[in-house]
């Protein structure tokens, strides 16, 4: 049987039915053995292959800068035209931190730096001229000179300059040109007419050049703002609508170190404000009150101090409200005696009522305004009088030498009428040692600043038409410094409306 069977299977058709069978058998075992070795090997290799580091993070998307960015990394970077800017500034934005520009912004960023090249090439600093008030003695100056600070300006038919909230704009000075010293003037400077600037309280200016022989002073606008208005402004709630007029001459100075030539020629002035105790010698009546006119402010504070005396009580409350007991005794205070302080006040207010400002004191006048004054002062370790109601109230005169200085500047520059009540020597002392507005600063035109602050920034090669520093006898006592600025162009073509101005707090 057995060898039947095997007989059998090696026919040639049974051989090729067992091959088949074995070939496709061997193949299968084969397939599957080889398909678990690979599916073994992926496995290894997926265990041993070294994990790829992730990706890179994104680069932001940087916001838009602003064109002065990239104009400081220009100047930086020495890049001085138009075309060295396109090439370069691409490759040093990403550096900084800054967006690449498209062709627009180089074309457009590239003319600006083309156009301040050629602003530079042209500008050609000029000398200093100061700007110096003339000496008092000898002049009317509500109408003399041709050139002054402050006063109402000849404007002939041109109209007086106003904001864009149509507000009429305060006079600063008016230069009559022909008076300017021919010292290295910019050519493009005209020789004839004269300059008026104007400002307001915020932004706002103007720069006019009338012609020659304007005749007259122009009439104020009926809507004129007063100059500053509020109990915080000189112990007066209310300022006239123009400064103080004062006539000026002119004091060429070197093109170098014109700091060192102003101490040569004006290294007594003291400038500032005078002070009343300082006369104490020469002019002893200024040591106490002398006018009725410092009474006058005395007692307007103390006006004021009533004015405020909700705000002060209600002050107190918070006090007490935020510290406790502290100031429970000053609140109590207030309250209990604000009837008596209102008396205090009228009764004052009376006393002064109708009394010309500039009237001598008599003595008794004057003892009688320095033991009320004593009622409200404030001295350590002492609490007289009425004082918690004047010490928080607005616009104060702290000390009563503050009121004697305040009627001092009023006569230095007042009317002549006015200013004939001040002793010669005090007249003499003003003239020799107070024309600057502060010791080692003037007035100036052209030049650099006199105050050490370098042409910087986007006037940098723009000539100084005028500057003006706070100046307490012109009534600029807190004014900081005013500087208007004029292209070379501009003052070539008379485009007076392309001044700028700057304003630094001091």
């Amino acid at each position: 049987m057995a060898r039947r069977l095997v007989q059998m299977s090696l026919t040639p058709a049974r051989m090729s039915g067992i091959g088949a069978a074995i070939y496709g058998g061997a193949v299968g075992q084969l397939g599957f053995l080889l398909g678990g070795v690979g599916f073994a090997g992926i496995a290894v290799w997926l265990l041993r292959r070294v994990p790829a580091p992730p990706p890179p993070p994104r680069e932001p998307v940087l916001p838009p800068a602003p064109d002065q960015v990239y104009l400081d990394i220009a100047a930086a970077h020495d890049l001085g035209t138009g075309a060295a800017f396109a090439a370069r500034i691409n490759a040093i934005a990403p550096k900084a931190k800054l967006p690449m520009l498209g062709l627009a912004d180089l074309a457009r960023l590239g003319d600006v730096i083309d156009a301040r090249q050629r602003k530079q090439d042209q500008f050609r600093l000029s000398p200093a001229i100061a700007v110096i008030r003339q000496a008092r003695r000898g002049i009317d100056i509500t109408r003399d000179g041709s050139s002054w600070l402050g006063g109402l300006p000849h404007l002939g038919d041109t109209p007086w300059p106003r904001s864009a909230q149509d507000v009429p704009l305060h006079h600063l000075a008016q230069i009559a040109l022909e008076d300017l010293p021919d010292h290295a003037l910019p050519p493009e400077l005209p020789r004839a007419g004269n300059l008026c600037f104007f400002v307001d309280s915020a932004t706002g200016h103007k720069v006019l050049h009338i012609a020659p022989h304007s005749m007259g002073p122009t009439a104020l606008p009926a809507d004129l703002p007063p100059i500053a208005a509020g109990p915080e402004h000189d112990d007066q709630t209310t300022m006239p609508p123009v400064f103080a007029r004062w006539p000026v001459g002119f004091h060429p100075l070197p093109a170098q170190d014109s700091a060192t030539a102003m101490a040569l020629s004006f290294g007594d002035d003291k400038g500032g404000t005078p002070d009343a105790d300082s006369y104490a010698v020469t002019a002893p009546a200024l040591a106490r009150p002398w006018l009725w006119d410092t009474a006058h402010r005395v007692i307007h504070a103390l006006m004021q101090a009533e004015h405020d005396i909700p705000r002060t009580i209600a002050a107190a409350r918070a006090r007490v409200a935020d510290h406790g007991d502290r100031y429970a005794a000053e609140l109590a205070f207030l309250i209990e005696n604000e009837t008596a302080f209102r008396r205090y006040v009228q009764a004052a207010a009376k006393w002064v009522a109708g009394r010309d400002r500039f009237t001598p004191m008599d003595p008794e006048d004057i003892a009688l305004l320095e033991t009320l004054f004593g009622q409200i002062s404030t001295r350590p370790n002492r609490q007289p009088g009425f004082a918690l109601f004047y010490r928080y109230a607005r616009g104060q005169i702290t000390r009563l030498r503050d009121a004697r200085n305040a009627t001092l500047m009023v006569l230095a520059r007042g009317e002549p009428a006015v200013y004939a009540l001040l002793p010669e020597p005090v007249k003499a002392d003003l003239d020799a040692h107070h024309r600057l507005p502060s010791q080692g600063r003037w007035h100036q035109m052209f030049g650099a600043a006199s105050d050490g602050q370098a042409q910087t920034g986007m006037h940098a090669h723009d000539h100084m038409l005028l500057q003006l520093h706070a100046d307490a006898l012109v009534g600029w006592g807190d004014m900081g410094v005013i500087r208007f600025w004029i292209s070379t162009d501009d003052l070539a073509a008379r485009r007076w409306d392309a001044v700028a101005v700057t304003r630094q707090s001091t």
